[in-house]
């Protein structure tokens, strides 16, 4: 009994001591500017720690513990050294919920008390003799920052509050262009998700560009500018129905609906023998930039590369695809490729030779290209 008593009373005196010791040290405050977020709603955490010991140089450390109910980023870090021994720090956190009901938000919280010595010894001797600064630390468990997490009455596709906007280049087209248009979404909110502003269409080629202009972290939401590029590609006409994306702006606890237009593309049929000229058409820069033709060409080049050196034993099929190699051009080529053997070449080959079409580029990579796409029919 007197074992046990013992036991108790060592227990007690110690927590009694990790309690006065964290406030000896220093004093600590988390708070977060909502309680009762809605799902994936954005959400400021904010963690205040001054220094109360005022003997030796300190130096605070917190980190989220990252979970599957939550995302956490670190907005920005404040110190400011208010006196001699004196510091006080700032974290601020841009969380979203990402599961409704009770969550708790942990944190790992550290001091790290360093003497006069040990500071300026790391500025002694020559840059090879660089050592790290010795200090003492203290973990503390903080207290879980916990949340009540409000689910959303009706089902969406973005949290917060944007725009979309979207633009046609040419509702026109002959049968070896592409049908370009751009749209563009712009707002705050939650960055992690997944919209169509165009779905699929029977008979219709669709290739899609997603660049994210602008992604950063605030107080309120990420700062959101993204753009989709799309080249869509057909023989007939055919239209892009106007498609509805559900959202939902926790600043004004409202439900809104974005909708694209509709778009009625007229195709024009060309004869093969017209497709061999000398125009010159305008150059494009909305399909694909420069980086990515960069890699496909040189993909391209490996694929050829690799193939004459590494021999490999293969049964060629009957076809000779002399239809392939009778075009005279990038534009001959693409009509035929779109028109008979959409369904078994790969679509990169489409790509670069859509910029040979509209942006003149890499001509001289005409020929290569059309043995790679015989190359590849032939496996």
């Amino acid at each position: 009994m007197k074992h046990t008593l013992g036991k108790i009373l060592i227990f007690i005196l110690s927590s009694i001591y990790l309690y006065a010791q964290s406030n000896s040290l220093a004093t600590f405050n988390l708070s977060s500017n909502k309680i009762n977020p809605y799902l994936k709603e954005a959400v400021e955490i904010k963690f205040i720690a001054t220094q109360n010991d005022h003997e030796d140089v300190m130096f605070f450390f917190l980190t989220p513990i990252e979970s599957k109910e939550y995302k956490i980023v670190l907005l920005n870090k404040q110190e400011d050294d208010i006196a001699y021994h004196n510091k006080k720090t700032i974290f601020r956190y841009l969380l979203f919920p990402l599961k409704d009901g009770n969550i708790k938000v942990k944190f790992n919280f550290t001091i790290k008390v360093a003497s006069d010595e040990a500071v300026a010894q790391v500025y002694r001797g020559s840059r090879d003799n660089v050592k790290w600064i010795e200090t003492t630390n203290t973990i503390i468990k903080l207290k879980p920052l916990q949340l009540n997490v409000k689910k959303l009455k009706n089902d969406t596709e973005l949290i917060g509050d944007f725009k979309l906007t979207s633009k046609l280049k040419n509702d026109s087209i002959s049968t070896y262009q592409s049908a370009n248009i751009r749209y563009y979404l712009e707002g705050i909110g939650y960055d992690n998700f997944t919209i169509e502003p165009i779905n699929k269409i029977n008979n219709v080629n669709i290739f899609l560009d997603i660049t994210k202009h602008f992604n950063k972290a605030t107080k309120d939401g990420y700062k959101i500018q993204r753009e989709f590029n799309y080249a869509l590609i057909s023989k007939k006409d055919f239209t892009i129905k106007a498609v509805t994306i559900k959202c939902y702006s926790p600043k004004h606890d409202i439900y809104y609906t974005l909708k694209t237009k509709r778009y009625d593309i007229k195709v024009k049929n060309t004869d093969i023998s017209n497709l061999v000229d000398t125009d010159e058409y305008p150059k494009n820069n909305d399909n694909f930039d420069t980086l990515k033709d960069f890699l496909i060409y040189l993909t391209i080049f490996l694929i050829g590369y690799l193939s004459g050196k590494i021999k490999i034993k293969y049964k060629k099929r009957k076809k000779h695809y002399d239809d392939i190699k009778q075009t005279q051009d990038a534009k001959e080529l693409l009509y035929l490729i779109i028109n008979k053997y959409q369904d078994k070449v790969d679509k990169r080959y489409c790509r670069v030779l859509e910029e040979m079409v509209y942006n003149k580029s890499k001509e001289k990579n005409f020929i290569n290209i059309k043995k790679e796409i015989i190359k590849s029919l032939s496996f």
